[in-house]
């Protein structure tokens, strides 16, 4: 009931200069895609060959306009950076989204294995975003979790994967993420709370003649990816997600619900 909202941190950016002939070089990209499940959620996952940077969208459903927006969204996101995906790698479950990429003005050339066989370095990455993610579900102290949080422990595990430099890679000392956008690592800022840790998040308004509470329980779901190190969290009374950019750690206690 006394919290007091802290003040917010400034947006700092000092992003890394990526040289434009090295933008120039490999400007043009191989995608390789495929699909996954995790406790029977479904989610789309990309790797850049060369850049080894890996994206992963959480599906609604497995339906082919599904997979299509997500394919679209990395695709943009590669353009805005200055990369154009000129080949895409998959099996043949993706063969209905030939006809749709067709539409795409310049858009890539789709290229489906064998009956049977599969892309072997995105399946690779698929093994190794379950084993991370595996690994923070079995850190946490609880014995069943959500799907939200479920979700959001995918998306941790391949931001951690982004922001440091990949085995193989075309540059030994840049990271995906800093090839792509120029970003950093900011440990005080990204990693400064676990996924899964108990915190009070703060209210959005609380009227100061009122007796509403300042905050409410919540759990960390992970980093909100802004500039100022905001974090996502699952308000424990609706299981809703909310987005903040101050809150007050907790003791974690002895005995946990699940």
């Amino acid at each position: 009931g006394k919290t007091v909202k802290r003040k917010p941190l400034p947006v700092a950016k000092n992003p890394v200069k990526v040289p434009k002939e090295f933008i120039k070089l490999h400007q043009d990209v191989t995608l390789a895609v495929d699909t996954f499940f995790l406790n029977k959620i479904p989610f789309f996952v990309s790797l850049s060959h060369v850049i080894y940077f890996t994206g992963a969208h959480h599906l609604p459903n497995r339906k082919i306009d599904s997979i299509f927006n997500a394919f679209k969204e990395i695709c943009t996101c590669h353009l805005h950076h200055g990369f154009c995906i000129k080949l895409v790698l998959t099996d043949g479950e993706f063969e209905p989204l030939r006809s749709l990429i067709k539409v795409i003005p310049q858009g890539p050339k789709l290229n489906l294995s064998a009956k049977d066989e599969h892309v072997a370095d995105v399946e690779r990455c698929t093994r190794v975003i379950k084993k991370r993610a595996r690994a923070m579900w079995h850190a946490m102290p609880f014995n069943k979790i959500p799907s939200l949080l479920m979700i959001h422990l995918i998306f941790q595990a391949i931001q951690l994967l982004n922001y440091f430099p990949s085995k193989g890679g075309v540059l030994a000392t840049l990271s995906p993420v800093t090839i792509m956008s120029g970003e950093t690592l900011d440990c005080k800022k990204q990693l400064c709370l676990q996924i899964g840790q108990c915190c009070q998040a703060h209210e959005e308004e609380t009227p100061h003649n009122s007796q509403h509470p300042c905050t409410k329980g919540a759990i960390t779901s992970g980093p909100s990816g802004n500039i100022q190190g905001g974090c996502h969290f699952m308000a424990l009374n609706t299981g809703q997600k909310i987005t903040h950019h101050s809150w007050t750690e907790v003791p974690m206690p002895d005995t946990m619900i699940a």
